[in-house]
């Protein structure tokens, strides 16, 4: 992945794009991932125990055929302060997902973003389904995608999930978590995937038509600050 990328908000999950291709060119991308998401969500609506992860690549892997996953649990330590940012730079690196380093440098600038950002906003209404005023008791999910696109038929990505009975603050990624906040270790899942143009080919319209009317309410373009800005922060902190 180049140095510069856009960043996009689909549903739980941050896509990260080459801004040397046109983002016109991941439409299948977009689509595919937000309507695998959908799919996901509406299983364990229906079956309250449902496994949300597995229940998303089993639409995916219709399209997109996987040449690599793993899984990894991730104990918190009981003396530890981490965010969620940290613990998604701890992913990628495992992952080998971001091997330019250029992924985690660009959720550290995401770390630094106002919590008034719309994307942001969007992004931990899907990450931690809260209702206004409801109780964390017993705790509530975290989910949340990382999506590298190399190509637009070509993607890595983590998967994280744990429970906590603490609201995510106004920008999730900075997040602090201590042991006492999750329950149990923190589930990372990896995979890397290429998309079949014979098996999505014949369904592409289709997929298109479904979430048409789904995209403005579940994607968005999240504004990267520049370095100066990070560094300002960094500096009054």
């Amino acid at each position: 992945m180049s140095s510069e990328c856009a960043v996009l908000v689909v549903g739980a999950g941050i896509v990260l794009i080459p801004t040397v291709n046109e983002s016109t060119r991941y439409k299948d991308l977009i689509e595919s991932l937000l309507l695998a998401q959908l799919a996901a969500n509406k299983k364990i609506e229906k079956v309250a125990d449902a496994d949300w992860y597995n229940s998303y690549v089993e639409f995916l892997d219709s399209y997109w055929l996987r040449h690599s996953k793993s899984r990894m649990d991730l104990p918190v330590a009981q003396d530890s302060v981490e965010s969620v940012g940290d613990w998604l730079s701890t992913a990628m690196s495992n992952a080998a997902a971001d091997k330019s380093g250029n992924a985690a440098a660009t959720l550290q600038r995401l770390t630094g973003l106002s919590g008034t950002e719309p994307a942001l906003s969007l992004l931990r209404s899907h990450m931690q389904k809260v209702s206004p005023n409801e109780p964390l008791a017993p705790a509530k999910a975290v989910r949340l995608l990382v999506v590298v696109a190399h190509t637009p038929i070509s993607i890595t990505s983590v998967y994280m999930e744990f429970e906590t009975d603490k609201v995510l603050g106004a920008n999730p990624l900075a997040q602090p978590l201590q042991a006492a906040d999750t329950r149990g270790s923190v589930c990372m899942r990896y995979s890397g995937a290429n998309l079949s143009e014979t098996l999505y080919g014949p369904v592409r319209n289709a997929i298109a038509l479904k979430v048409r009317d789904r995209i403005e309410d579940n994607v968005a373009t999240l504004i990267l600050p520049d370095e100066d800005s990070i560094n300002e922060i960094c500096t009054a902190d």
